[in-house]
């Protein structure tokens, strides 16, 4: 800060006047307001956009899944699923829990599911908190929406869907689309 003394016209001296610099103090400003632009302006992990993981790939075994998962979760758990909550099983029901799955900026704990060996089903768990989110950026990945009722929202052509209770999405294979059809309606 510099101080001026300035006189009067007789020569007194009258209180200092504050000049400003125009270097340190409002440089900090312009700094600060920079660094707050760029935050406001960086894309978020929210902004993600939404679609199936890759590692889903439908027609898996549980070997092949075991491994692709093996550094995408914090814990993986094989279990046998008896009695099988799938149709047409014809030897076994198996299920991968996976704990701390990076999805959509969060760490989830997600199920894959197998028919008979072949991975046929992924349920991704979330929270209720995140319902209205989710189901918009599920509508602008997937278009309207096939289906909508108290149980889900479903996008057929893609086999996602959104479930209310408990809050999970799906994705489905193929072959489980006449399963899930009825649900959805």
């Amino acid at each position: 800060m510099e101080v001026d003394l300035d006189r009067c016209h007789s020569g007194r001296a009258v209180r200092p006047r504050k000049r400003f610099r125009r270097d340190g103090a409002s440089a900090a400003a312009r700094a600060v307001l920079f660094v707050f632009g760029l935050i406001a302006t960086t894309p978020s992990s929210h902004a993600e956009s939404f679609a199936r993981p890759d590692v889903v790939r439908f027609g898996s075994d549980t070997e092949e899944m075991t491994q692709a998962l093996s550094t995408l979760c914090t814990a993986q758990r094989l279990r046998r699923i008896d009695p099988p909550f799938l149709t047409e099983v014809r030897t076994r029901q198996l299920q991968i829990d996976c704990d701390g799955f990076l999805f959509l900026g969060q760490h989830r704990h997600v199920e894959f599911v197998f028919r008979d060996d072949r991975l046929v089903m992924v349920w991704l768990m979330v929270t209720k908190q995140e319902t209205q989110r989710m189901i918009e950026a599920m509508t602008a990945a997937f278009g309207t929406p096939s289906h909508r009722n108290g149980q889900y929202v479903s996008f057929e052509s893609s086999r996602t869907a959104w479930r209310f209770e408990p809050a999970e999405i799906l994705f489905y294979a193929p072959e489980l689309d006449a399963d899930m059809a009825p649900d959805f309606d």
